[in-house]
């Protein structure tokens, strides 16, 4: 499994509720009585979803020894779909038709025929889809950190965090958060009591907006602004800035610092969503022209790879901003490690490292943005954005923090 070897793409959830403090036999029987197979949930047509252990992809054998490790629970979750192949489904559908030109002998059917035909092929289809024709499975790993009190799923896809979510809380009766940009900043602000801040705050612009455009009102809404989201991808925008302008050693907590290396890969996209996006893929993609010439035209980075070094650790991902997802993160391999369980519980002690760097990247950034010193920042965010176009900005004055 991603979890136990190899890269890790990363989706976290909050675990809410009266979530427990370490693994128990009760949470074993839950995950068994809730396999695949046994009491699969059914969340759309021809979809089935249920837990395996992680072992393999037919093991739904849980036991306490292989599935509570590294003060948390390791297992996987398994999607099971049965959709029938759009072209054999019109394949049995034309199969029907000549069927009943024949028997009929006509040249041409009519449309009560024709639906007839189509309504034979899609029960035809649906009879072989039940019967497990069709059937496709994939393997998601989970690790629920009862440490962070989270969940961890090695993926972000939409259909999988969906339903993760609905077979979590049915399994253990806990609820399972997606945690968002926005959703993670509103933890913060709650914490910090920055509360008003938070819920006055609107999608800020670093370049001169285009006409038609209120400049007091920053750019459109949606729904990444009603949700906060898009404070993910500022935060994008603002490590860009504090690691060429102010310093690649961040400062997130008396005598700890983060470093941050922007590598391999830089998308963009057009913050007012007037002229598409660009991917930039090299060693160093922040500091290349177009990079720069995207910035200074209006467009803001919303998924980049980053090399981040912490408390003796260095991690390389690439992040998602507004829905703060990891994909391809890679651990450094263990130095003591003599069995396949030290090694996986030396790994999650790594990704919890990791989560806890970006978290507080992050909330260095929040503590900016939802207080009365961000105009000061944004208007040297400008500055160097718009001075960007020219060449590297290794000159420009950085914002009192």
């Amino acid at each position: 499994m991603a979890f136990a070897s190899g890269s890790i793409a990363l989706k976290r959830f909050s675990v809410a509720g009266q979530a427990p403090a370490r693994a128990e036999e009760a949470m074993i029987e839950a995950l068994a009585s809730h396999a695949i197979g046994a009491d699969s949930l059914r969340p759309a047509d021809h979809l089935e979803v249920g837990w395996i252990t992680g072992e393999h992809i037919l093991d739904t054998d849980f036991s306490f020894a292989r599935n509570a490790i590294a003060d948390g629970l390791h297992f996987a979750m398994r999607i099971d779909s049965h959709r029938p192949p759009a072209d054999l489904v019109r394949s049995y559908c034309k199969e029907n038709e000549r069927a009943m030109l024949q028997a009929t002998g006509r040249e041409f059917l009519s449309r009560t025929e024709r639906r007839e035909a189509r309504e034979q092929a899609l029960a035809r289809a649906e009879q072989e889809a039940r019967a497990g024709a069709f059937r496709r499975m994939k393997s998601i790993p989970v690790f629920w950190d009862f440490r962070r009190g989270e969940a961890y799923l090695g993926t972000a896809a939409t259909t999988a965090i969906d339903a993760f979510a609905t077979l979590f809380q049915e399994t253990f009766d806990l609820a399972a958060v997606p945690l968002s940009a926005g959703e993670l900043a509103a933890r913060w602000s709650a914490r910090a009591g920055e509360n008003r801040y938070f819920e006055d705050c609107r999608p800020a612009f670093f370049v001169p907006p285009p006409e038609g455009v209120d400049p007091a009102e920053g750019p459109p809404i949606g729904d990444e602004a009603r949700s906060r989201d898009f404070l993910g991808t500022e935060w994008l925008t603002w490590l860009w800035y504090a690691a060429e302008v102010e310093s690649a050693e961040i400062a997130v907590a008396p005598g700890r610092a983060v470093a941050v290396f922007f590598e391999k890969a830089l998308d963009l996209k057009c913050t007012f969503n007037l002229n598409g996006a660009i991917s930039v893929r090299a060693e160093d993609p922040a500091g290349l022209p177009e990079s720069r010439v995207a910035l200074a035209g209006g467009k803001h980075p919303v998924r980049a790879g980053l090399q981040v070094a912490s408390g003796g650790e260095s991690f390389g991902l690439a992040l998602r901003g507004d829905a703060m997802s990891c994909s391809g993160i890679r651990l450094s391999p263990p130095t003591e490690a003599s069995t396949p369980r030290d090694v996986f519980e030396d790994r999650m002690q790594k990704l919890r490292e990791l989560i806890e760097a970006l978290d507080g990247l992050y909330g260095v950034f929040l503590r900016r943005r939802l207080s009365s010193r961000w105009p000061q920042t944004l208007n040297a965010i400008r500055n160097w954005a718009a001075a960007g176009a020219a060449g590297p900005m290794r000159d420009v004055a950085p914002a009192v923090s």
